[in-house]
């Protein structure tokens, strides 16, 4: 009895410790982005030369997914998450430093790289917390990630129209970062969830984890399209093109956070495969109405449904993948996000091509039947 309580006690710290690094993460990200336009004017940057610079972000993460899952399966979670907070506190600062696209690009890698760390790291810590909670609670954990995003855009845009410098901002955010990370720390868990004591730390993903990571490559492409894209085809359709542009982006972001606090009771009573199968089919229904009736209504409306069905993908994906039976769960969680990531860089430069030569209402139509895809694939998956 004594024991059990213990578990529960450690398991609470953990859930409100991990929670903490989710929100940090968010934030960070947020207040990052905020400031891109003032790094664009006091640089003097093109787009074409903005979004060459901002590629070295997911170029640092993309390098750091493989070598986060060894690194987390030899030393812990607990210290990678540690080490990933130290790499957001020094990466911070010198983007706000930077004095020349060059610099900037370093910048970012760094901060692509610590990114990644801290999210595999995290993500780790969840699927612990899981196991000692004995239910799921991967969507919650990931709430917490896009409230953090929300206030930390809310809150980079007032700071910038207080005309704060991007350098006093970040080290702020960088600050608060390091102190959330040491208050954080002791209450993490202190070693990682292992299916099984011989698990190999490499191996080749089963059928089950290879369908789901294509899932979540395909749910990730459509996250990236709508946010670069789903603003500009929204003001292309409305009558006022002076009005609210954002509205139908920030249904999206809106319905994304409602359907993540709401998603670990969902799983609970459908089950994974199930679950999925609706998160699928409601991106299908959504982008169906957004790009076929297209109004400016029809658009809000059906960008909220889109990010109501895209809310879970990721998270129960992470969740499924953190307890695999035939790979470590940080090398699990690094093959996963490896594709995710992919998908979410490939979606924004698939859709600018397609709406290159074609428009953006066909580019933006090629999610209708992602959404397809994601479904058929989930019929494939062992039912649970």
């Amino acid at each position: 009895m004594e024991t059990t309580i213990i578990q529960t006690n450690i398991g609470k710290n953990a859930r409100i410790a991990t929670n903490a690094l989710f929100f940090l993460c968010g934030i960070s990200f947020a207040s990052w982005a905020s400031r891109i336009p003032d790094m664009k004017e006091l640089l003097q940057l093109s787009d074409a030369a903005l979004g060459t610079v901002l590629f070295a972000m997911p170029i640092g993460s993309l390098t750091a997914l493989p070598i986060a899952g060894v690194i987390i399966h030899k030393f812990g979670s607990k210290r990678i998450t540690f080490l990933a907070v130290l790499v957001y506190f020094i990466a911070l600062p010198l983007l706000g430093l930077s004095t020349s696209p060059v610099t900037l690009a370093i910048s970012l890698f760094i901060f692509g790289f610590g990114s990644d760390l801290l999210n595999i790291a995290m993500n780790v810590q969840a699927v612990g917390v899981e196991k000692i909670q004995k239910r799921s609670i991967m969507s919650s954990f990931h709430a917490v990630f896009s409230i953090g995003f929300m206030l930390g855009a809310a809150l980079g845009g007032v700071i910038a129209k207080q005309g704060i410098s991007t350098f006093h901002h970040l080290v702020a955010i960088g600050s608060i970062d390091l102190l959330i990370g040491i208050a954080s720390f002791s209450y993490l868990l202190q070693h990682d969830h292992k299916s099984d004591e011989n698990q190999p730390l490499f191996a080749i993903p089963d059928k089950s984890l290879i369908i789901l990571g294509v899932i979540c490559f395909c749910g990730m492409l459509c996250e990236g399209a709508m946010a670069d894209w789903s603003v500009l085809y929204y003001k292309q359709i409305m009558d006022n093109p002076n009005g609210f542009a954002t509205a139908g982006f920030t249904a999206f972001s809106v319905l994304m956070v409602v359907g993540r606090i709401f998603g670990d009771r969902i799983l609970q009573n459908f089950g994974l495969r199930k679950t999925l199968l609706i998160n699928c089919l409601l991106v299908f229904v959504g982008m169906t109405i957004a790009i076929l009736i297209g109004n400016p209504v029809a658009v809000v409306i059906g960008f909220g449904i889109t990010g109501l069905g895209l809310s879970t993908i990721v998270p129960l994906i992470y969740s499924e993948a953190g307890h695999s039976k035939t790979m470590a769960a940080g090398v699990a969680l690094a093959a996963i996000s490896t594709l995710g990531i992919a998908g979410f860089l490939i979606g924004p430069v698939m859709i600018g091509y397609l709406s290159e030569f074609l428009s953006l209402k066909i580019a933006l139509s090629s999610l209708i039947f992602l959404g397809l895809l994601g479904a058929f694939l989930t019929t494939k998956i062992s039912n649970q």
